[in-house]
């Protein structure tokens, strides 16, 4: 069986980056399309760039990475990017397509409502997420039913929103599940952003905004993470969690770094989960 093509759209804002490489042929440089906005500014480059990380994950002699910058012309404006490989035009890279997000601006968080239209877009966001990751939303996203039962549980649990507009970005859910012990007093913390909202510190205001909920609702939150997501294990330390070692994801076996962070009693009155917060980018 004949190995297709691998790679990633990992940065888009004022540079576009990524990598492509063939496996069964690991010294060849593929050649890269990346198309701006619709009809679409045409750039083509060779992914020939050296990138030490992906050396060390063992794709070749790891010269498969690419970058180029923004088109002037665009500046300003919120481009969708999308990129092909004019040699393989049935392969997809992981992280296709994105938008050019340059100034976040005004983002809302809030409580999801367990309506059917909000629950409608935080499926599509989620299905969207696991898309852009290269999996099946058919069998990763929960259906309607689970989500409204699982808002329904009781006290415990709390899921936020992070809205820039009519758009979801990101999404943070408190409550019982692995990695915590269900005899402990800790409940357990899933974020997730859009990577077009990478690096404006959207991650670190929504997990704040978890850690006012969680207090006094729990004595702390516990969080897993993949060993080699650098930006998160940055992002989770920063914000005072620390390491309890590894643990395997009880479906796959998949080994997660586990973190957690003790939370105080609240200081006067709870934050009010019903309150939009906005938030200045």
């Amino acid at each position: 069986m004949t190995i297709g093509p691998e790679g990633c759209l990992d940065l888009v804002g004022h540079h576009v980056e990524g990598w492509a490489w063939l496996p069964a042929k690991p010294d060849r440089r593929l050649r890269v399309e990346i198309l701006f906005d619709d009809p679409p500014i045409r750039v083509e480059v060779l992914a020939d760039r050296h990138r030490p990380d992906l050396e060390a994950a063992g794709k070749g002699d790891g010269r498969h990475g690419f970058a180029v910058p923004l088109p002037a012309s665009l500046i300003g404006r919120e481009p969708v990017v999308n990129v092909c490989l004019p040699d393989f035009p049935n392969a997809r890279l992981r992280g296709t397509p994105r938008r050019a997000i340059l100034a976040l601006g005004f983002v809302t968080l809030r409580t999801i409502r367990p309506l059917g239209t909000d629950l409608d877009r935080l499926r599509d966001f989620l299905a969207g997420m696991v898309r852009l990751n290269g999996g099946c939303a058919d069998t990763a996203v929960p259906g309607m039913r689970d989500l409204q039962v699982w808002l329904a549980g009781g006290g415990d649990r709390c899921w936020l929103v992070a809205e820039r507009g009519s758009r979801i970005v990101g999404h943070c859910r408190i409550g019982p599940g692995w990695p915590a012990q269900a005899t402990s007093r800790a409940l357990t913390l899933g974020i997730e952003l859009h990577p077009d909202v990478h690096g404006f510190g959207l991650g670190r205001q929504l997990m704040l905004a978890a850690h006012r909920w969680a207090s006094g609702r729990c004595a702390r939150l516990e969080l897993a993470t993949l060993p080699h997501n650098a930006r998160a294990l940055a992002l989770y330390r920063g914000l005072g969690y620390v390491d309890l070692g590894t643990a395997a994801l009880p479906e796959t076996g998949e080994i997660h770094r586990r973190m957690a962070i003790g939370l105080a009693a609240p200081c006067g009155s709870a934050w009010n989960a019903k309150r939009g917060i906005t938030l200045v980018g």
